[in-house]
């Protein structure tokens, strides 16, 4: 048996793309590292055999890692990074919503993920209230692990893995530690962005009908996401036809343009932009030197 480790985000795994694609391997020859990093998950062997692979999200296949230097990148992406007990990336949860939220925090086994809620948060099953108006301070342990943050107004959300099945707002994080390539030698530091693609929406069919018909977008409450106070990515409805019949927000960026940030460009995951040319501007970046990650819940719809 083998344990397969998500490579999800480009921080925890650009040296392993990047390695990927100048090893020149079939699997991903073609690829950048920022592609390469959102379509493999790297096999690690149980018990500390040799059996390090890469498997392809899409065809499902499997090729051995043989090159040397890249095998030693596996083998120490496989064992993870030895971190310090004060590498965790600061959090803050602001509630803007006129009722109570409950916010989740999960990782990519669907376990909860290793946070600390503090001030202003009321621990509520796996996850926390917060009042209307009130801000959650929070810090997560930075293991370079795929992570999600989602909320609703009824209850903790078990899973933010299983956002989509419930069609709830995903805020996708990954918290790296100093010592990996994707914090760009700045310390501990946080990938992040919004999702909310549809369960079974493809690259293919939201060129085909915006994915009509692939469950409904991702999304159930209004989000802003910034580093420190300043704002990367704004996503609110009212959700409408604007950008297809999945009641995708409206407010939500342009997911056709070519561009980040502002109201005109990207600032969510539509669909999931694994194909040229949309994986060369794909709305994902990282908050550096431990800065805070807050994620507003934005008033209204």
């Amino acid at each position: 048996m083998r344990i397969v480790k998500s490579l999800t985000h480009i921080g925890s795994s650009f040296v392993l793309a990047a390695g990927l694609a100048v090893a020149g391997l079939g699997l991903a020859a073609t690829l950048s590292p920022a592609v390469a990093a959102k379509e493999l998950k790297l096999v690690c062997p149980k018990d500390g055999g040799d059996g390090y692979a890469f498997k392809d999200q899409r065809t499902k296949e499997t090729t051995p890692i043989r090159d040397p230097q890249l095998k030693a990148i596996a083998e120490r992406a496989c064992k993870g990074p030895k971190l310090d007990s004060t590498e965790t990336g600061p959090v803050k949860i602001v509630n803007k919503q006129s009722v109570p939220i409950y916010v989740g925090f999960t990782a990519s086994g669907g376990t909860p993920g290793s946070i600390s809620w503090g001030s202003g948060c009321s621990k509520s099953g796996n996850g926390v209230k917060i009042a209307a108006g009130a801000t959650c301070q929070a810090s997560v342990t930075a293991d370079g692990t795929s992570t999600r943050f989602c909320a609703d107004t009824d209850a903790v959300p078990s899973n933010c893995f299983e956002a989509q099945q419930n069609n709830q707002t995903m805020i996708e994080t990954n918290f790296e530690p100093a010592s990996n390539g994707g914090c760009f030698n700045q310390g501990n530091c946080v990938w992040f962005d919004i999702s909310l693609i549809p369960s079974t929406c493809t690259d293919q069919l939201w060129d085909q009908n915006q994915c009509a018909d692939t469950g409904g977008a991702s999304y159930n409450l209004p989000v802003q996401v910034a580093c420190g106070s300043s704002t990367v990515y704004t996503c609110q409805g009212p959700v409408s036809s604007a950008w297809g019949p999945e009641n995708y927000p409206s407010q939500c960026g342009n997911p056709d343009s070519t561009c980040q940030s502002s109201p005109n460009c990207q600032n969510a995951y539509f669909y999931p932009m694994f194909d040229p040319p949309e994986n060369q501007y794909q709305p994902n970046t990282v908050c550096t030197a431990a800065q805070t990650l807050t994620i507003t819940f934005l008033a209204g719809e």
